[in-house]
């Protein structure tokens, strides 16, 4: 009968599976954070209309039903319609079938302004993931302070 110990490694083979192993651990993957995972910019189309643009990073996808928007600080003005562009569809292990976007967007925020109106704060909201790791984002709150165009 023929005893084989596997429990104790030479030398030499541990530093290598050290490397071997121990690099693989380096080398995976991280995830972005979420700035650099979703981008998020604001500006005026016209007076009366906000085009908020949201970018994700390659790999990423956000949900259109978890994406906001709301004004806060923002006497006399309100918002009057959210035009979110169709997204496709996704079977999503948390959602089952659910819109998502892979790809920038651009949403319009049309508003409505009291003439006294200088300013306002847009504040969105918004939740995606990582598709190449399978993780997911708590959701994500941006707020961009803006002036009315004189």
């Amino acid at each position: 009968m023929t005893n084989r110990c596997f429990g104790l490694l030479p030398p030499a083979m541990l530093a290598i599976s050290v490397l071997i192993w121990g690099g693989a651990g380096l080398a995976a993957e991280q995830p972005l954070p979420p700035d650099e995972a979703f981008k998020f910019k604001a500006s005026f189309k016209r007076p009366d209309v906000v085009v908020a643009e949201i970018i994700p990073a390659k790999n990423h996808y956000f949900y259109k039903s978890k994406t906001r928007f709301a004004l806060k600080n923002a006497n006399g003005v309100l918002i009057t319609q959210v035009v979110l562009p169709a997204g496709e569809m996704k079977n999503d292990p948390f959602f089952g079938l659910i819109e998502v976007y892979k790809a920038p967007i651009a949403v319009s925020i049309h508003l409505d302004r009291a003439p006294k109106a200088q300013s306002f704060t847009l504040y969105s909201t918004y939740q995606g993931c990582n598709e190449k790791l399978g993780i997911c984002y708590p959701p994500i709150e941006k707020t961009i302070e803006m002036k009315f165009p004189k």
